[in-house]
């Protein structure tokens, strides 16, 4: 959808927010944001394990709501239309107020990177939406790192706030773990984790990284740019600001160290999901999530996807939402990169695809035949805006949940495309419409069209993805 994740799809930074939710100021703002896309993920997570379409019908009420209340500010109420869009999809009854109380609880620790000093973390529990009348009598919650250490509380209000024991580190120089937090009162029990980083000796670490990003004598390179990002995020997790999502910041934090030798470390003998910093002459570093696929040869060239999201989202947001990262899967099976740059600002120009893709093909074999493009939302409009400042550059794109505006219509003509939108999609069906209508009547010979019943805004990248990669696909063996 992220999965959009919607902590990952909604800029709350700076936003005003209801009474009843915590106050907007930047810490707060980041801790919503962070959960809410704990809670899309969730949900994302319950789409993909209910396979009946009345189930899912059920859902669709709720998750109408959820575009309108993003872009409204309203984040608690947000996140209320996502517990009960994954309830309604287990069941058609309606949600108790035990039920209600217990999914509404969240748990928001003071940092989410500690020094491998430090013995204990403190964690506030509060109401990410309001529900009526008092706590159910014998609400539990409990937090731990290791099931040895059990911190246990019954609050009498909110918020509650409770100290939670470290593990130490050991041998170990830095560990990201899981802070376990579960909510339990009568029959209702609700149990999620957190990402929580240890890192010994923080500061000096922190610091000799600042010094190594800060030496304006060395050559710009993908390691520099990416040292220079890690520096700004470790800073700002270390001073209390939550994360748009759970990062490995021991692990970002360790690589970053490796990259002091001035040596590639990017590169196709490392496989996986990595985020890294691209820089690009004239402009500043673009934040991209790649990933690698096993069984790269520098001499075979692959097929690139680029994703791009919506509005207010990140490049977190094709791996994490969207169906629980159900583009990875695809990109996996296939052999092929994937690369989601961060477009920045709300309804901001495209990230410059091009120029990204040049400098990645110095480090990965990327067929520059077979690019493909995929954008959701704001993403579909920037695709259009692509093909048309880079006509003849791209084998096939895919507009999902969005329109554009045509002003260089021969860029169409022979390009496959793909356009996809939800009939409920009240944000973006009548944009989807014109754009098919334009080009259409301007002669894009390889336009295909779909309109999928009963979906909305959120969901319609899931239910499209199998039909962009069917396109995607058969490019790829024609040329």
């Amino acid at each position: 959808m992220r999965a959009a994740v919607i902590s990952l799809s909604c800029l709350v930074i700076g936003a005003t927010n209801t009474a009843a939710q915590p106050r907007a100021d930047n810490r707060d703002s980041a801790a919503l944001r962070y959960e809410l896309g704990q809670r899309l993920k969730r949900f994302e997570m319950a789409w993909e394990k209910q396979p009946h379409e009345e189930a899912r019908k059920r859902a669709l009420p709720f998750v109408e709501k959820i575009t309108q209340q993003f872009f409204s500010f309203q984040f608690g109420e947000a996140g209320r239309s996502l517990d009960r869009a994954s309830y309604a999809l287990l069941t058609a009854n309606e949600p108790s107020l035990t039920r209600q109380w217990v999914w509404s609880l969240f748990a928001v620790p003071e940092t989410r990177v500690v020094d491998g000093a430090t013995k204990e973390l403190t964690v506030t529990i509060q109401s990410f939406y309001p529900i009526r009348g008092e706590l159910p009598k014998g609400c539990e919650v409990q937090l731990w790192f290791n099931d040895q250490q059990v911190t246990k509380s019954t609050p009498k209000k909110l918020p509650h706030t409770l100290a939670v024991p470290l593990p130490p580190l050991g041998e170990f120089q830095q560990l990201d773990r899981k802070l376990y937090f579960l909510v339990e009162a009568g029959s209702e029990m609700r149990y999620t984790t957190i990402g929580i980083s240890q890192i010994n000796k923080l500061n000096d670490r922190l610091a000799a990284l600042k010094k190594a990003a800060d030496d304006r004598a060395a050559p710009e390179t993908i390691e520099k740019a990416t040292l220079r990002s890690r520096v700004a995020l470790l800073t700002d997790l270390a001073a209390g600001i939550s994360p748009e999502t759970d990062l490995p910041a021991g692990q970002l934090l360790a690589n970053a160290e490796t990259m002091l030798n001035g040596q590639p470390f990017f590169g196709i003998d490392k496989t996986g999901q990595f985020w890294l910093s691209v820089p690009i002459e004239g402009q500043k570093a673009t934040p991209v999530r790649i990933f690698v696929p096993h069984g790269l040869d520098a001499k075979k060239p692959v097929p690139v996807v680029v994703a791009l999201h919506g509005a207010g989202g990140s490049e977190n947001l094709f791996f994490e939402g969207y169906g629980a990262g159900q583009i990875v899967k695809e990109c996996r099976e296939r052999g092929w990169l994937l690369v989601a740059p961060r477009s920045g600002a709300l309804f901001g120009a495209a990230p410059p695809v091009p120029a990204l893709l040049d400098q990645l093909a110095q480090r990965y074999p990327i067929n520059r035949q077979r690019v493909f493009v995929v954008g959701h939302s704001m993403g579909a409009m920037q695709t259009m805006e692509l093909v048309q400042k880079h006509p003849g550059q791209f084998a096939a794109v895919a507009a999902l949940g969005g329109g554009g505006t045509i002003r260089d219509a021969k860029a169409f003509a022979q390009l496959p495309i793909f356009i996809g939108v939800g009939e409920k999609d009240t944000l973006a069906l009548r944009g989807a419409r014109a754009l098919k209508t334009t080009l259409t009547h301007n002669g894009a010979e390889q336009l295909i069209y779909k309109e999928y019943p009963a979906i909305e805004h959120m969901v319609i990248v899931r239910q499209a993805l199998p039909d962009v990669f069917a396109l995607f696909d058969q490019v790829n063996r024609s040329k």
